[in-house]
C-alpha cells in the first residue's frame, strides 16, 4: 500500500495551489472506472474546496474595494476653492476630472489608473490608495480576466464603474452622503467655541464684537444665498424641484446689457429673509414687471413699501444719508432698505446692536458708494478737491465686461441671462468679501484705535501722544475718531511695538490720509542718523534710527520711544 501523499488541484494560470489529501487507501494508479459514482463525488468535492479557497484568498481584497467605496460615501472629499470659484462657468475642473475618470473606468486591465488620475488632479492620498486596491486583483490573477480562474477581477471592474460613478453623484450633490459625521463633530466643536467665548463676554462690560467672537457668530449665522439662482426672461420659469419652490419670490430687473448695480441688487435682496431663494426675472415688459414680488433697476419706480427699486426716473435725488450725498443706484436703494438686515444676520446679532450702525456706514463708504457713483456719472474729482467717494475695487467696469461681445456668435437670451448670473456671483462675492472684512477686522482695529485715544493723557499729559496697545492698522480709524469724538489738541506721535515685538517705533501723524506731509515731522537734526550718533544727537540712549523724511523713528525700548516722541513735541 503506497504511502499518504498529496495532489494539488489547481489551474492554468492560477496563483492558488489548491491542496488535497487522498485517502491512503487508494493506490495512485486507481482505476476511475471501478466506481463510477465515488469519482463523481470526489470531482464535486474538489470543486466546491477549489471555490471555498478562491473565495477565502479574494475575500480580503473584495473587502478592501467594499471599504473605498464606503468611504467615499461616508467621507466626501471637500469641493476644492478654485472648482467654487469656478461652479458659474461652463466647465469645472472637477467635472473634467469625474469625466476622464468615467471613461478610464470602462478600460479591464487600466481602471485602476482613473483613480491615479484623480490622485495627480487633486493630491487627495486616498486616491491612492484606491488606484492600488483596484491594481490587486489584476496581480493576483497573474493578469487574468477570465471568470473561470478568478471572478474577482471582473467584480472589481464593475465595482470601480459604480465607485467612479458614485464619486460624481456625490460632487454634484446628486446624493446624500453621511457627512453629517464630520459636520457633527464641526458643530460640536464651534459650541465649545462659542460657549468659552460667551463666558468670556459675560466678563466684560465691553459690548464690541471682537474678531474671535465674529468668527464664532459667522459659523451659527451661514448667511449665504441658496446655491441655485433661477434667472430667466418670462413669468413661466423651470418646473420647480420641489414643493417649496411652487411659492417662491419673484424679483424683476431689465434685460438686455447689465451693469454691476442690477446684479449687486439682485444679489443682496436675497440675502434678505423676506426674498429669500427668490428668482430672478429678467424683462422690460410693464404688465410682467407689475406681477412680480420686487423690481430693481426698471419701471420707473421707487416706492420701498411695493419694493420698487429704480432710479432712473426724472426728480429722483434719493442719497444715503449719514453724511453721504451720492445719489443711489438700485443697489444704494437695496442697500440702504436692506443693509441692516443683512449685517446683523452676518454678525448673528440684533439689527440695533452699535456695531451694526458702524459696518452700515463703513461699508456704504469703502465699497458701496462707489457703485452708486459709477452707475450715476459721477466724476470722482472735483479739480483740486479730495475725491467725492472712495473706488477700491473697480467693481462696476469689471461687472460691464461680463456682458455678452458684439463679436459672440450667440447674442441668445440664455446667453445673456447665464452672464448676468456671473455678474451676480462676481457681485454678491465680492460685497461678502468686503463686509466680513470691516466685520473681521475693521471693525476690532476701530475699537482698538478707540480706546487708545480714550487713554492718550495717560500716556502723555499734553494729549498729542497716542500709544497703539496693539498694533493694527490705525492711521484711517484715527482720522475718523479724531472727528467723531472732537479731539483737540490733535494727535501728532503714536507709538507702537514693532511687529517682531524687537523694537518700537515713533510715527508723525500724517495732515491726511492721503497726504505725506506731517502734522510734525520729527526733529530735523535727528533724520537720517543711527543708532549711537542718533542717541547722542537726541540725548536718548536706546535710539535705532529716525528716516531722511522724518515720518517714523525707532528706540530699542518702550521708554526711549515716548522719550523721542515728548523730545520732539519741544523742538
Amino acid at each position: 500500500m503506497a504511502s499518504p501523499s498529496t495532489r494539488w488541484l489547481s489551474f492554468h494560470g492560477s496563483l492558488y495551489a489548491k491542496p488535497h489529501i487522498l485517502s491512503p487507501s487508494l493506490p495512485l494508479a486507481y482505476s476511475p472506472l471501478q466506481n463510477p459514482n465515488n469519482k463523481l463525488r470526489r470531482e464535486a468535492k474538489a470543486k466546491q474546496l477549489i471555490c471555498r479557497a478562491e473565495f477565502s484568498q479574494d475575500a480580503p481584497l473584495a473587502s478592501a474595494i467594499g471599504a473605498c467605496i464606503l468611504s467615499s460615501f461616508v467621507f466626501p472629499v471637500a469641493k476644492r476653492v478654485e472648482d467654487e470659484e469656478e461652479e458659474k462657468t461652463a466647465i469645472v475642473s472637477t467635472d473634467m476630472r469625474i469625466a476622464a475618470m468615467g471613461i478610464i473606468s470602462f478600460i479591464p486591465y487600466f481602471n485602476w489608473l482613473s483613480w491615479v488620475f484623480a490622485w495627480l488632479d487633486t493630491g487627495k492620498t486616498r486616491y491612492s490608495v484606491y488606484a492600488l486596491v483596484y491594481l490587486l486583483p489584476y496581480l493576483s490573477s497573474n493578469l487574468s480576466i477570465s471568470p473561470e480562474e478568478s471572478w474577482l477581477p471582473i467584480t472589481s471592474i464593475v465595482l470601480g464603474i459604480i465607485h467612479v460613478q458614485l464619486e460624481a453623484s456625490i460632487a454634484n450633490g446628486d446624493v446624500q452622503t453621511l457627512a453629517f459625521f464630520k459636520d457633527a463633530s464641526q458643530n460640536f466643536s464651534s459650541k465649545k467655541k462659542l460657549h468659552f467665548d460667551s463666558k468670556r463676554e459675560n466678563r466684560e462690560l465691553n459690548p464690541r464684537i471682537t474678531a474671535s467672537q465674529w468668527h464664532v457668530h459667522r459659523n451659527k449665522a451661514a448667511m449665504a444665498p441658496p446655491a441655485v439662482v433661477r434667472v430667466y426672461s418670462t413669468t413661466t420659469p423651470p418646473p420647480p424641484a420641489s414643493p417649496s419652490e411652487v411659492s417662491v419670490k419673484k424679483v424683476g430687473t431689465h434685460n438686455g446689457s447689465f451693469h454691476c448695480d442690477e446684479a449687486l441688487g439682485c444679489f443682496m435682496i436675497r440675502l434678505s429673509h423676506k426674498f429669500s431663494g427668490a428668482d430672478i426675472v429678467r424683462t422690460r415688459d410693464p404688465k410682467i414687471l407689475g406681477e412680480l414680488d420686487a423690481v430693481l433697476d426698471v419701471g420707473g419706480v421707487y416706492d420701498p413699501d411695493r419694493d420698487r427699486y429704480d432710479h432712473h426716473q426724472k426728480g429722483f435725488e434719493e442719497v444715503f444719508g449719514h453724511g453721504f450725498n451720492t445719489k443711489l443706484s438700485s443697489a444704494g436703494l437695496v442697500y440702504k432698505h436692506f443693509g441692516k438686515e443683512i449685517i446683523a444676520k452676518e454678525l448673528n446679532v440684533e439689527q440695533d446692536h452699535p456695531d451694526v450702525l458702524r459696518l452700515f456706514l463703513a461699508v456704504y463708504k469703502s465699497f458701496m458708494e462707489a457703485i452708486d457713483a459709477v452707475d450715476n456719472g459721477i466724476n470722482r474729482y472735483d479739480t483740486d478737491q479730495p475725491p467725492r467717494y472712495v473706488n477700491n475695487t473697480h467693481l462696476s467696469s469689471r461687472v460691464g465686461r461680463l456682458n455678452l461681445d458684439w463679436v459672440d456668435p450667440d447674442q441668445s437670451q440664455e446667453k445673456e441671462n447665464e452672464a448676468f448670473q456671473l455678474a451676480m456671483a462676481l457681485a454678491g462675492k465680492e460685497f461678502l468679501e468686503s463686509l466680513r472684512f470691516h466685520a473681521r477686522s475693521w471693525l476690532p482695529a476701530r475699537s482698538i484705535v478707540m480706546q487708545c485715544l480714550e487713554e492718550r493723557f495717560k500716556t502723555d499729559p499734553s494729549g498729542e501722544i497716542m500709544e497703539l496697545k496693539n498694533f493694527c492698522p490705525w492711521k484711517l480709524h484715527l482720522f475718523e475718531l479724531e472727528q467723531e469724538m472732537k479731539i483737540e489738541p490733535l494727535i501728532k506721535y503714536v507709538i507702537y511695538q514693532d511687529e517682531r515685538g524687537k523694537q518700537w517705533r515713533v510715527e508723525a501723524v500724517a495732515v491726511a490720509p492721503d497726504r505725506f506731509e506731517n502734522r510734525k515731522a520729527l526733529p530735523e537734526q535727528w533724520r537720517g542718523l543711527r543708532d549711537e550718533e542718533l542717541s547722542k544727537a537726541a540725548e536718548i540712549p536706546g535710539c535705532v534710527f529716525v528716516h531722511m523724511s522724518g515720518f517714523i523713528g525707532g528706540n530699542l525700548s518702550y521708554e526711549g520711544a515716548l522719550s523721542m516722541a515728548r523730545t520732539a513735541l519741544t523742538l
